[in-house]
């Protein structure tokens, strides 16, 4: 399945605006969609989830003001929500709603079409009861609805439809997140996550809402019964509620404490690594860089004076050219053959009278006696012969002499000289150049981070102040989270057993009146999704540790640490490496525990077994660079399409290059202001082909 349309028409800064996806497909699976900060890139998050499921996808949107499970304030939420979406020039001109509209296309082929429209009245004010869903489906737009259904019984055949063939809205965070909340979400038990994750593959949430509604629901009937003055189980009953009422309120703070230490736990790591940067003292620091700097400078003066050389030297003789230095290592050839041929000659002209002698004084031994004519004949003949024995010069002998003043070692230096040159290529050059330009560049970056030391420095005590201060904000809150999770384990604990008891209840009223038979059957229901509840998060715990092994490794810079990841069936979680050894124990860095986070999400929507587009606003949000490659190559070998909404400092550079042969399409979203008011619309590109036509 994938997401064929996306049409957006007055909502936040889209006027109208319409992206159009095509179907993944031999390993092309990536859309990017391009914005900078405050251009409508999460504007467009925000429609796709609401788009699809209303009320319920706000908890799913980072900057709503909801942060709990309470109806009421959903609502509320909802409706400020909405509100601030409108855009703001509608109602001027006379429209008086938004409407997002969404297309899927299954594996079949075949379409899903949603749109949700929102009403409002002239003041802008949102109208609840008027909101609209439709839905039409396959290539007919065949209209599929509730009928006849109104109100809460209207708005739940909508949810189950989208979920049965879409997506339950309780995995929907595994499939659409903002990268910035998951570095939040890292800040969290590993465990915690680990179970709301399984809890959310299996639907559990809605199971909850079910038990506790049917608790409700049974209270309910139980009172209708005139008859009934039961005080056991009134008494049970009030003791549930004060339980569970005690229950609501540390989880609403646990709600609350649990953003707040993240918060802190990410600025004390901000100090952290802020303070490392001055070393053990700042002027240590200073000492030690102003050496570097030296060694810079230094570095970068030899590599110019090398250069210098280069150009007046060998450069110089390079640019010749390699048919004149041929040429004229040739021409050295020749005129070393010469000269140790006429060497050879000239010896052995001097020896050439005591050659003749000798062939003379031969001739006297000879018998009978030659005439003197016979012995002249002979020696002239021996001298032609010795005189052959130079003549003609050797074919590589060169005519004359060029270079006189050159003998045959200083002629062999500048042979080995010119071949040296022709090793000599830009490729040397272009190293030496950027090896001068990185020491000039580290140079820079070593100024400025002297600069801010200067800076910086007299403030160093403040912020390990500031630190100390943070370490002991940090540990009261981990004490009071962790004396939170004992308390409410142990409220649930007494709550299990308060429905146990109001359970056994149910067989001593099974003949009562229809109103308490009823309540009782409602009693049992609950206990019995209780029950599922509790087994059902085992049984998913090995498939998502398999999974998350796998998507670990592939995202993780340092793929030799973890070698397995093992949770057991209270969701503890063991980061083993090759020895067994949980690197747990180790400080693990605010990118590992993101990558953790992101193979849970991975793990999930792999278990799930749902084939829907992954949707991710900000992907690379807050990863360190080490971890951002990694991220990326996982999600280009997801068999599904996934969106890609990235500002102009993420997916861009070396990373767009890193997942380019998987991407499909790209849009950039442009943004104008129209006198108080902002434009956004989407056109086909991205930022480094718009910079290029610049």
């Amino acid at each position: 399945m994938y997401i064929s349309q996306i049409t957006l028409r007055d909502w936040k800064a889209y006027t109208t605006s319409s992206f159009d996806f095509p179907r993944p497909s031999n390993g092309k699976n990536i859309i990017l969609i391009g914005a900078p900060n405050g251009y409508g890139k999460t504007s467009l998050f925000e429609a796709i989830v609401l788009g699809m499921f209303g009320r319920d996808g706000l908890p799913l949107i980072a900057r709503s003001p909801f942060s709990g499970g309470d109806k009421e304030r959903l609502a509320t939420s909802y409706k400020n929500f909405l509100e601030k979406a409108l855009h703001r020039g509608a109602t001027a001109a006379g429209r008086n709603s938004c409407s997002v509209k969404l297309v899927f296309v299954d594996d079949d082929d075949e379409p899903l079409e949603i749109q949700r429209i929102w009403h409002f009245n002239d003041s802008g004010v949102y109208r609840p009861q008027d909101e609209e869903v439709h839905i039409f489906q396959g290539s007919t737009r065949k209209a599929v609805g509730p009928g006849a259904l109104q109100g809460t019984e209207r708005t739940d055949w909508f949810r189950d439809y989208i979920a049965e063939n879409l997506l339950p809205f309780t995995l929907a965070h595994f499939f659409m997140f903002d990268g910035e909340q998951v570095s939040v979400l890292a800040e969290r038990e590993m465990s915690a996550q680990v179970r709301a994750g399984i809890e959310g593959l299996l639907g559990i949430p809605v199971l909850k809402t079910l038990a506790r509604d049917l608790r409700s629901y049974a209270e309910v009937r139980r009172k209708d019964s005139p008859n009934v003055s039961d005080k056991t189980i009134e008494k049970l009953e009030l003791e549930r509620h004060q339980l569970t009422f005690e229950h609501e309120k540390k989880s609403e703070r646990y709600t609350e404490v649990e953003p707040s230490l993240a918060e802190l736990k990410e600025e004390r790591e901000h100090l952290t690594r802020e303070l490392a940067s001055f070393g053990a003292g700042s002027q240590a620091l200073l000492q030690e860089q102003f050496e570097q700097i030296k060694n810079y400078e230094r570095a970068i003066e030899q590599g110019r004076a090398q250069l210098e050389e280069l150009m007046m030297k060998d450069i110089a003789l390079a640019l010749s050219g390699l048919g004149l230095r041929e040429a004229l290592k040739a021409r050295l050839a020749g005129e070393g053959v010469r000269e140790r041929w006429e060497s050879g000659r000239n010896q052995g002209d001097s020896n050439l009278e005591r050659f003749i002698s000798a062939v003379d004084s031969g001739m006297e031994s000879i018998d009978p006696a030659l005439s003197s004519a016979q012995r002249g004949a002979v020696l002239d003949s021996a001298r032609s012969a010795w005189e052959k024995l130079w003549f003609p010069p050797p074919d590589n002998c060169a005519d004359d002499y060029l270079h006189p003043y050159l003998n045959e070692v200083e002629r062999a230096k500048v042979i080995d000289r010119l071949d040296e040159l022709d090793e000599l290529g830009a490729p040397a050059i272009v190293e030496l150049l950027n090896m001068i330009a990185s020491n000039e560049e580290a140079l820079r970056r070593l100024q400025e981070e002297v600069t801010r030391t200067e800076a910086v420095a007299p403030h160093v005590d403040s912020k390990r102040e500031r630190l100390s201060q943070l370490n002991g904000e940090i540990q009261g809150l981990d004490q009071e989270i962790g004396a939170l999770k004992r308390e409410m384990s142990a409220l649930e604990a007494q709550i299990n057993q308060k429905n146990t008891e109001l359970t056994k209840l149910a067989g001593q009223w099974d003949q009562a009146k229809p109103s308490v038979r009823r309540a009782m059957r409602a009693l049992k229901v609950a206990s019995m999704v209780d029950e599922i509840v509790a087994r059902a998060v085992p049984s998913q715990i090995e498939a998502i540790a398999s999974a998350m092994t796998k998507a670990h490794r592939s995202m993780a810079h340092k793929k030799d640490l973890v070698e397995r990841i093992a949770i057991d069936e209270n969701c503890d979680v063991k980061l083993l490496n090759t020895d067994g050894m949980d690197l747990r124990g180790y400080d693990l860095s605010a990118g590992e525990k993101q990558i953790f986070t992101q193979a849970l999400i991975s793990a999930v929507s792999s278990v799930s077994g749902r084939g829907f587009p992954m949707v991710v606003d900000t992907p690379l949000g807050r990863l360190d660079i080490e971890h951002r490659k990694g991220v990326l190559n996982h999600l280009v070998q997801r068999e599904h399409q996934v969106i890609l909404l990235s500002t102009n400092t993420e997916v861009v550079g070396e990373y767009l290059r890193e997942i380019a042969p998987h991407v499909q399409k790209k849009y950039l979203v442009h943004f104008e202001r129209v006198g108080d008011i902002g434009q956004s619309t989407a056109r086909p590109g991205y930022f480094e082909e718009t910079e290029a036509r610049v």
